[in-house]
């Protein structure tokens, strides 16, 4: 299959080593294609006919980013979206019509997306780890509780006041920079989140060794692992609770660790990156083979309706970090 993956790469490696050819499209380094502006439909056509490129699937990947690749929702190719952070981005509910399915990260937000103007499918995807990448190498156990992220954030205003209350009560070693090294070293990874989602450093602590302690979550949590058996988890923002159930899981090394290691089992089972990209390449034969492309091809006026809509959001929303300038190029995509 030849596959353009927009955005987020994460998935361009294994794609890659399960056979296909990729061409990845954007702002980082590390993409085939880097742009330093946005990419209108017609130089997209033009790249691809340049680089004889005919895409069987063209995959949009969260990368919480505003969207620079435009037009590819009127190609043949299958079109899949995946959508990471929908709780911060009100506008991926309309942009999510330029594809022929569209996969989320937070259960409770799919009933979102369940109406399109081409009828497309809605399914929930949670967030995976990278085994090649989150791991345990086996070293010693020195760090007793761990927090890598950013830790001062106006997306999430709550983190420090958390992690410094947190820290009152219980050892904390908290950090930025390179997670897997200090995963691997973790008894115990401390996650907080934004707004109750299940983020990617869930998998990542459990595929590095480390127990994990979160919030208790809704978008699908229990679904996925097992309070007590797989994880530990605090009520949301309670750091007196967080650390105390910490203490409590330190005083006893032993459950802590068979703890771990039924998380990191059930991780590295079921939620890692090669999993979901066979469940994308699954989708995507099942949508050619009954013509999605051609039913969203055939309702283009409405689907370029609700894009219209998603660009309206981004020149609009105050609570998106975007510069003037960009408000007023997506205010121009709008037609505004």
């Amino acid at each position: 299959m030849r596959i353009v993956c927009l955005h987020n790469p994460d998935f361009v490696a294994t794609f890659r080593k399960l056979g296909h050819t990729v061409l990845s499209i954007g702002t980082t380094p590390d993409c085939d294609v880097h742009l330093a502006e946005p990419l209108s439909c017609k130089r997209f056509v033009e790249l691809l006919r340049s680089k004889s490129f005919l895409p069987d699937l063209i995959l949009w990947h969260d990368a919480c980013q505003p969207p620079w690749v435009f037009g590819f929702h009127t190609l043949p190719s299958v079109t899949i979206g995946f959508s990471v952070d929908q709780y911060m981005n009100p506008w991926h509910i309309p942009y999510s019509a330029a594809f022929d399915a569209q996969f989320v990260a937070q259960k409770d937000y799919l009933p979102l997306f369940a109406q399109s103007p081409t009828g497309r499918p809605a399914a929930w995807m949670p967030l995976f780890c990278n085994a090649s990448r989150d791991r345990d190498p086996g070293v010693a156990r020195d760090i007793p509780v761990s927090f890598v992220g950013t830790i001062e954030s106006p997306a999430n205003p709550e983190r420090k006041p958390f992690l410094d209350a947190f820290r009152a009560n219980a050892p904390l070693f908290a950090t930025t920079g390179r997670y897997a090294p200090i995963f691997a070293r973790s008894q115990l990874v401390l996650n907080q989140s934004a707004a109750g989602e299940l983020n990617y450093r869930l998998f990542q602590a459990m595929a590095c060794g480390a127990a994990v302690l979160t919030e208790q979550a809704e978008n699908g949590l229990a679904d996925l692992f097992t309070p007590g058996q797989d994880l530990l988890t605090y009520r949301r923002g309670d750091a007196a609770q967080a650390a105390a159930v910490a203490r409590t899981a330190l005083a006893d090394p032993e459950r802590l660790a068979a703890l771990a290691a039924s998380g990191k089992r059930k991780t590295l089972a079921r939620h890692t990156v090669v999993s979901r990209a066979r469940q994308i390449l699954d989708l995507a034969v099942t949508l050619a083979a009954s013509g999605a492309p051609s039913r969203r091809r055939a309702a283009l006026a409405r689907v370029e309706q609700e894009l219209r809509k998603a660009y309206a959001i981004l020149a609009t929303d105050e609570g998106l970090p975007l510069m003037l300038g960009e408000r007023k190029f997506y205010l121009e995509m709008a037609g505004k």
